[in-house]
């Protein structure tokens, strides 16, 4: 099974790409991109989403055999802030490139994804290793997210 982790922000997008079979579990792209940053000079609410809805589309064009799609979004709080709301614009542009490409998706909290924030880097260490570059809470949440998928199954 192949899964699409992905943690989008105001500033960039971090995916994952995880295979799993019933004995082991790897991070495909794990010396290859994995950090996209919107454009500089993008301020537009809805350049931006274009731009992430492009990219995401992109990566499943280049990954025809993604089974799953599981993003890391945002946890619940009491207030709403501009950039929870672009994040969660975002997290819609994904949730719809999955959709047009017939693909389940899915968003998970970190009580979903079984971790903390704190937790979570080494949490993904423990999984599939890290990145060889740009390595931070985000990819690590989208691999959390990805890898969450099989033990779901």
């Amino acid at each position: 099974m192949k899964v699409l982790g992905i943690r989008t922000a105001p500033g960039q997008l971090r995916y994952a790409i995880i295979e799993s079979n019933e004995d082991q579990t790897s991070l495909l792209n794990a010396s290859t991109e994995n950090l996209i940053k919107v454009p500089a000079g993008m301020e537009d609410y809805s350049e931006k989403l274009a731009w992430q809805k492009e990219e995401v589309d992109r990566i499943l064009r280049q990954n025809p055999d993604i089974d799953h799609v599981v993003m890391k979004v945002g946890e619940y709080g009491r207030s709403d802030t501009k950039s929870s709301r672009l994040g969660a614009y975002f997290d819609a542009a994904v949730i719809l490139a999955a959709k047009e490409q017939d693909i389940p998706v899915e968003g998970k909290i970190y009580k979903q994804v079984g971790t903390k924030r704190a937790e979570v880097k080494n949490h993904a260490e423990e999984l599939v290793g890290k990145t060889d570059t740009h390595w931070n809470e985000q990819i690590a949440d989208a691999i959390v997210a990805a890898c969450s998928v099989r033990s779901d199954k």
